[in-house]
């Protein structure tokens, strides 16, 4: 790489000197210009955008200095280089100020010349292997901020008890507190009291995805969940204002402004809202609103007109109490590979039953909790759960009660019976490759950090990994290896006892036999007499 250099000097046998030193020094330097004047300077900096500027002082009209300030406006990355033959402590003082690399007494010597051009240009390429590695970072935080976007949608609709998450993220995005509101988004042409067309308009949603983000970004903080189907949910970061319906009717007007937009890019938009919650740990009460008001506009409770609803504009009260219908939904597909072939069909099923039993809860909700449970599966389980969209569009597609029930079955067996399965078989995998590392091991010390490496789990987990999977400790299968080996050995006269301690790993013949006759029952010597060839 190259570095532009412009001389400034009203003397051209000093511009000339430098020039020459520089070329016969410095392979990366293009000489890109001279000047002789200030002015003369100004007007070349500004064209030729040099990296570092070699500049008299003492010049006639604008002097170096002026020029200096001047050309520092417009190129505040350039670096200057003083020369004068005037020692004057103002000027060196003055030209400090301005940021110059070094003050440099004419004649200059080459010597001194080289080892400021040099200064110069190592701090060039500090700047810009500070400005690439900003650049690489800014562009992994623009890879990262969505996935954890997504992570603290799934944590704010899908998963209860999760606080100590949402904090963390609300930390992660620079929001001490997390207080706010939940808004959410509905596509689809309303007609016949429900919303129609949901499919079509998930799909035109989809593509205008990015368009949506940005009209609420451009009005709220807020992150902007994935569209879900025909859906995208909000959480509106937002200080506490002096009245709660002060509260309310600004985030009606924000949702009043965001619609005038949106509705230019597709018209049929809804957007129910929650309350206002003082911290992250009441979201989820505040996303529970947001949906049961979407649902109520949506179902042409308020009239054919209406667009937006806020939760505490419906006319009936409504009072929001825990449940534990959505920690035992979590509990399935959160612990879905540890569970018995049948366990999380028979959880679901009692779940299911209480949920359509209950009076307080509407069809509709019933039918939320399903897809959260659906999207939770895909969230922790992507592989097994597959194209997850087509059970999405069956859940909002049904009518009754029955049908409901047999599609979120029907994905529950298919996607457990697809985890367990995959977990025996990474179980099988890992039980195995433990197994050969012994056994190729043995003779040697080796540790239980050693093989969990391994196998690449930590040393905890491995060792209660192993234990619950073999039914064995980890040390107790290796001493069964080298008792195996041990005992074949012994039975050939080649080998003494005192061999066979230090082909099976162990350094103490002493301890050998102790650990051979606690496996076996008898000594390395008596198993010798008894076997031996």
């Amino acid at each position: 790489m190259t570095y532009k250099v412009l001389v400034v000097d009203d003397e051209p046998i000093a511009v000339e000197s430098v020039i020459y030193m520089l070329t016969k020094n410095f392979e990366e330097i293009d000489i890109c210009g001279s000047a002789r004047s200030g002015k003369d300077a100004i007007e070349k900096a500004y064209n030729l955008h040099p990296d570092i500027i070699i500049m008299d002082i003492n010049m006639p009209g604008i002097n170096g200095l002026e020029a200096m300030k001047q050309i520092r406006t417009g190129s505040p990355h350039v670096l200057f280089i003083i020369m004068s033959a005037f020692d004057y402590f103002d000027y060196a003082v003055e030209a400090l100020n301005l940021g110059v690399v070094e003050y440099l007494l004419k004649p200059v010597k080459e010597a001194n010349l080289s080892d400021t051009v040099l200064k110069a240009l190592e701090r060039i390429r500090i700047r810009e292997a500070n400005i690439q590695k900003n650049l690489e970072q800014q562009e992994r935080m623009e890879m990262i901020i969505p996935v954890l976007e997504t992570g603290f949608m799934n944590s704010l609709c899908l998963y209860t008890g999760s606080t100590m998450e949402l904090k963390n993220y609300c930390q992660l995005f620079g929001y001490t507190e997390g207080s706010g509101y939940v808004m959410a988004m509905e596509f689809g042409q309303k007609k016949s009291h429900k919303i129609e067309n949901k499919i079509g308009a998930g799909v035109y949603g989809e593509k205008m995805y990015g368009e949506y983000k940005k009209i609420i970004q451009s009005r709220l903080k807020a992150i902007v969940g994935p569209i879900m189907l025909n859906r995208i949910i909000v959480y509106v970061f937002e200080e506490k204002k002096t009245q709660d319906y002060e509260q309310k009717s600004h985030s009606v007007e924000e949702a009043g402004r965001i619609l005038e937009r949106a509705v230019r890019i597709y018209p049929d938009i809804f957007i129910g809202i929650g309350r206002y919650y003082d911290n992250i740990e009441e979201a989820k009460k505040s996303y529970q609103e947001a949906l049961f008001a979407l649902g109520v506009l949506t179902g042409d409770k308020e009239g054919k007109e209406a667009q937006i609803l806020h939760v505490d504009d419906i006319l009936e009260r409504i009072e929001y109490t825990q449940s534990d219908y959505e920690e035992q939904l979590e509990e399935i597909y959160l612990h879905a590979a540890e569970q018995e072939e049948n366990e999380a069909a028979a959880v679901f099923h009692e779940v299911f039953d209480r949920m359509t039993r209950d009076n307080t809860m509407t069809f509709e909700e019933i039918k939320n909790s399903m897809i959260g449970l659906v999207t939770g599966f895909s969230a922790r389980w992507k592989n097994a759960a597959g194209n997850y969209y087509d059970v999405l569009k069956d859940i909002i597609g049904t009518v009754d009660r029955d049908g409901l029930y047999s599609i979120v079955n029907n994905f529950l067996e298919r996607t457990v019976k697809k985890i367990q399965e995959g977990r025996k078989i990474k179980v099988n995998t890992i039980i195995e490759k433990a197994n050969k590392y012994m056994e190729q091991n043995f003779a040697r010390e080796i540790s239980l950090e050693e093989v969990a490496r391994e196998v690449n789990l930590s040393p905890y987990y491995f060792s209660r990994f192993y234990k619950e999977e073999t039914g064995i400790n980890f040390s107790d299968r290796l001493t069964e290896i080298r008792m195996e080996t041990a005992k074949e050995l012994l039975k050939k006269d080649e080998y003494t006892i005192k061999d066979v301690c230090y082909m099976t790993g162990y350094t103490e013949p002493n301890y050998f036999s102790k650990i051979f006759k606690k496996v076996a029952g008898i000594t390395p010597t008596e198993y010798k007499k008894l076997f031996g060839s």
